[in-house]
């Protein structure tokens, strides 16, 4: 696997402001686990890996950390072995500056972020601009009423409700995944205080649906950036 384009499809990207933004998926069942990659990722990836107690959970988040290290490899031009990859209190993945010798610390560093839904891992990557992502795999027989009336506001809530039967599920999944790709963007957990007291920064958003394999998926690409500026690659 030389190029991302062996083992991933990059399906969008976003120009302006200084802000590049590409978006990539993986089938993570489709991807091996070859030693040589494996040997890339860090003690602390690996670790929990280990304590992932079911087989297959293992096996696909040492297939997202390999991904998403060749991904961001070839995107920064850094080895993926160099890659040091931190992580802030609520889990938000950055890129350290020191993974660069010799190269300060710089606003165009890149950022990225992950999100995954059974076998399916999203990647969006970023210059010069904060990104979050999230997606689900759609599942028709979730009680999305229920689910609305416990973790939404009012008004979200009422879309889900207004909406007709056949949309209903889709609404909800649109709603869910929104404010999930906001408050990674932010680098806070949704129900974070700090999320719903700070006023909302200039963002633009792009919902993401698709089929892939007979699966139905619903996402939401938050990206810090006063420009709602999409092309399609």
């Amino acid at each position: 696997m030389e190029s991302v384009t062996d083992f991933v499809h990059r399906v969008g990207g976003v120009p302006g402001n200084n802000a590049r933004v590409r978006v990539w998926f993986a089938d993570l069942d489709k991807q091996p686990a070859e030693m040589a990659q494996l040997s890339r990722l860090s003690t602390s990836e690996h670790v929990k890996a280990v304590r992932l107690k079911m087989p297959q959970d293992r096996r696909r988040y040492l297939a997202s950390c390999v991904v998403t290290r060749q991904v961001l490899s070839n995107e920064t031009g850094i080895l993926p072995e160099n890659l040091q990859i931190l992580t802030n209190k609520c889990g938000k993945p950055r890129l350290s500056p020191l993974a660069v010798v010799g190269r300060p610390p710089s606003k165009s560093l890149l950022r990225f972020n992950v999100s995954h839904s059974e076998n399916f891992l999203c990647i969006a990557t970023a210059l010069g601009s904060d990104v979050g992502v999230d997606i689900e795999v759609v599942n028709p027989s979730l009680d999305v009423l229920a689910i609305s009336r416990a973790c939404f506001d009012q008004e979200n809530y009422e879309q889900v409700r207004c909406s007709s039967q056949k949309e209903r599920v889709l609404v909800f999944y649109r709603l869910w995944t929104r404010r999930e790709a906001f408050a990674k963007m932010l680098g806070h957990g949704v129900s974070s205080q700090h999320l719903h007291r700070t006023p909302a920064p200039p963002w633009s958003r792009r919902t993401l649906e698709f089929t892939l394999e007979e699966k139905q998926i619903v996402g939401s690409l938050a990206i810090g950036t006063p420009t709602g500026l999409f092309d399609t690659a």
